[in-house]
This record gives structure tokens, C-alpha cells and sequence, in this order.
């Protein structure tokens, strides 16, 4: 058996003398764990649904009075009458929308049923929030293909893609309810015959 010691403290690292394998937790400067393994994780998908005319916020994810929410994935498809490609941007905002037809997530799923209930709210939306929630900044803005249904598979797009590599290496975080990420079409012409299915997936702490 071998046994490590810290040249600071008294603690130990010992090697388990069968799998000669070594156990660990890795943290960040703050002490926040950094493996993702362990945490309480949710997923949330909409279904499909019809965007109003010109669309503003699509989908929201907000935060939690209780929870940290640290957002995985948000993958979206799109089914319209001719296959087309469209201008999502996935914004950040610090205060809630309001109004409209928000039509909230009827499950939210863990993906451990150890964990606890999930603390996160989700809405799409079939008529535009009457007020959109303030602006911090815009995370993402990809070109999406929207095939006809029968036509070209295409599998969901991740507009969160770039947290899976060194690109970001800290997820988009939601402190509070009034914290959200939502799925924007900009008030653009929705596309004849386009409907949408949205997913999150999030961590909560």
C-alpha cells in the first residue's frame, strides 16, 4: 500500500492496494465541486408546439429561490413546410418575462430518482411574452437546419455545444428566480408550417 501525504496538512491519499487505483473530488479555487457525476441532474423537453407569428422568447429556463442551476444542454428542433435554415440565439436575462401564453414544462424529469424534485421552472410560449426580461448578454447564436417532416433527419442542435469542450469551461449559471436562458427567434417571420421542440438539461446544487 502506498500512502501520499500533503506537504501542508496532515491529510492522506491512499492508494487501495487491489485496484491500485486512487479516490478523489475535484474542486475549483472556491471549493465548488468541478465532477459533474455525482450532482442532482434534470431534464425538461416541451414537446412539439407552434411559436407565435414572430416570435420573441420561444422557450425559457428560470432559476430556483432554493438551488443553484447550472444548465447543461439546450437542444431544439424544428419541423417546418419547406426545409429551411433559421436564426436561433440562445440570451441570458436577470429578470423574469411576463405576459403572453407562457405554457409551463408538464414534467420535469431526474435522471436519478434518489434525487430530489427539481426546483427549475420551464415555459415555451405560443404568444409572445408581453414584456421580455432584461437583456445580460447574448450566449449563442446558431443557424439551425428545420427539415419537412418527411424529409431530411435532423438530429437536435445543442445551442449550449461549446460547454462539452475547453471553449467554456464554466456552465451558464441561474442564481435565483429571476435568472433565466431563453431560446429567441428576434421577432423574426416564423417560417410556414415551423413547429418546435425544446430540451434543457440542468444541474441543481
Amino acid at each position: 500500500m502506498a500512502v501520499i501525504k500533503s506537504g501542508v496538512t496532515s491529510d492522506l491519499l491512499t492508494i487501495d492496494p487491489t485496484s491500485k487505483a486512487a479516490r478523489t473530488t475535484i474542486y475549483d479555487s472556491s471549493g465548488r465541486e468541478i465532477s459533474l457525476g455525482g450532482k442532482a441532474t434534470y431534464t425538461g423537453c416541451t414537446g412539439a408546439f407552434t411559436p407565435p407569428a414572430t416570435p420573441t422568447d420561444m422557450c425559457t429556463i428560470y432559476g430556483s429561490a432554493t438551488k443553484t442551476i447550472r444548465v447543461l444542454a439546450c437542444f431544439i428542433a424544428g419541423l417546418q413546410t419547406a426545409t429551411g435554415i433559421n436564426l436561433f440565439n440562445l440570451i441570458k436575462r436577470s429578470t423574469i418575462d411576463t405576459g403572453g401564453t407562457p405554457v409551463a414544462c408538464a414534467t420535469l424529469c431526474s435522471i436519478d430518482s434518489t434525487d430530489a424534485n427539481p426546483t427549475a421552472t420551464i415555459n415555451h410560449y405560443t404568444a409572445n411574452p408581453a414584456a421580455l426580461g432584461t437583456v445580460v448578454g447574448n450566449l449563442r447564436a446558431a443557424r439551425v437546419c428545420c427539415p419537412i417532416a418527411t424529409g431530411l433527419i435532423v438530429p437536435p442542435y445543442n445551442l449550449l455545444a461549446f460547454t462539452e469542450s475547453d471553449e467554456l469551461s464554466k456552465l451558464p449559471t441561474l442564481r435565483g428566480v429571476a435568472q433565466g436562458l431563453a431560446v429567441n427567434f428576434a421577432g423574426a417571420a416564423l417560417p410556414g408550417g415551423l413547429t418546435m421542440a425544446v430540451e434543457w438539461v440542468w444541474l441543481e446544487e
